[in-house]
């Protein structure tokens, strides 16, 4: 490097002027750098995208933020070169010369790595856009688990390069980590069954990022997130719970937003002062209702007057909704049980309170009660 600034030069690098001024030049080429490195990126970045068919068909958003996570590492990449030269410049000690330049190839080495580790991240953050949308093959879970194989590869290469620069035996230390795994393994049953299970549940896929599930005597909510430990579930009240995917592979699981249609059952129980005309329009125009309904399939559509009760008339309505989510069944029942209220106002029915009617018949009390009662009294 010297040697090529000499020739750049033309002078002898010794004088402390000519030095002076070749650092002055670097500061202010570094300084430079650094600023122009945004629009540089942006440019190169689009050239990239635009050069590759599939990639360039890529939203702006994804441009923009693939840029915005570039920036840094790439700024800190020019001050560190910059650093290096003026370093070289001021001809230190050997000692301190390699000093520096194992300082600086582990700080390119970071960098670099930390660029792939920004650029792993938004990739995977727009195909789980996409796959939220429905516009991509690829299932959302699939993309995450993708994402932290990469970055486990991204730390663990970086890692191991780090310590070659610093001259550390990277093969024995990994045989020293072998020796001591097994122990970690014995203290860490829990989390090794944790990461287990966790690829159960990406093999045997029961759910997927964005499902409404019902795990049975535990929780009830929209899955957020699956990790290599926890499963992160967001709850109908809005909470974060954080269930161990040891806990969820043994569990029964209800996937809501797999069915796409769900069965409704209304039970109606009518006083016994309603007359069978008024029970006969009463089924009429719920049929008839349900029948319009948009949210109601054709098929499996029931609803006939089914048995005398204890202290109603019962009258069963069964049915198929076409609900896609929770949140959508949920609405649905509230529309279809507000047009049957309104249909039993209009035919002038009421709905059956549970009541006991105790008959006695006349005579009076045995002969033998007046006695009893006396006993009492």
């Amino acid at each position: 490097m010297e040697a090529i600034l000499r020739q750049l030069a033309q002078s002898d690098l010794t004088t402390p002027i000519a030095r002076l001024v070749l650092i002055l030049l670097v500061l202010a080429l570094t300084w430079l750098a650094r600023r122009l490195a945004r629009t540089l990126i942006v440019h190169l970045i689009d050239v990239l995208l635009r050069a590759i068919t599939r990639i360039g068909k890529f939203e702006t958003q994804f441009e923009e933020a693939l840029s915005r996570k570039l920036v840094r590492p790439i700024e800190i990449m020019v001050i560190a070169i910059g650093g290096w030269v003026i370093v070289a410049l001021l001809e230190p000690v050997p000692a301190v010369a390699r000093l520096v330049n194992q300082v600086v190839a582990s700080i390119l080495i970071v960098v670099l790595f930390w660029a792939l580790y920004q650029f792993t991240n938004v990739v995977a953050q727009f195909y789980v856009n996409r796959s939220a949308k429905d516009t991509s093959s690829l299932d959302e879970t699939i993309v995450r688990f993708i994402r932290q194989v990469v970055i486990l590869l991204i730390i663990v290469f970086a890692f191991t390069l780090v310590l070659q620069q610093w001259g550390l035996d990277v093969g024995g230390l990994v045989a020293g980590l072998g020796i001591a795994s097994l122990a970690v393994a014995l203290a860490a049953q829990d989390a090794l069954a944790n990461i287990i299970s966790y690829f159960a549940i990406l093999t045997d896929s029961p759910f997927k990022v964005g499902d409404f599930i019902i795990i049975e005597n535990v929780v009830k909510g929209r899955v957020q997130e699956i990790s290599f430990r926890t499963t992160r579930i967001r709850t109908v009240d809005h909470s974060i719970i954080a269930i161990p995917n040891q806990t969820v592979a043994n569990a029964n699981v209800i996937n809501w937003s797999r069915v796409r249609k769900r069965r409704l059952d209304i039970l109606l129980g009518l006083t016994y002062s309603t007359t069978a005309d008024q029970i006969e329009q009463v089924i009429d125009h719920i049929r008839a209702m349900l029948a319009e309904n948009e949210q109601v399939t054709r098929d499996r559509l029931v609803v006939e007057f089914v048995e005398f009760g204890e202290s109603s008339l019962n009258i069963r309505a069964t049915f198929l909704v076409k609900a896609a989510s929770w949140e959508d069944l949920e609405m649905v029942k509230t529309d279809v049980n507000l047009k049957i209220m309104r249909i039993l106002e209009d035919q002038g029915v009421s709905i059956a309170f549970p009541t006991r009617t105790l008959h006695i018949e006349s005579g009076g009390f045995p002969a033998n009660a007046s006695h009893q009662l006396d006993e009492f009294s």
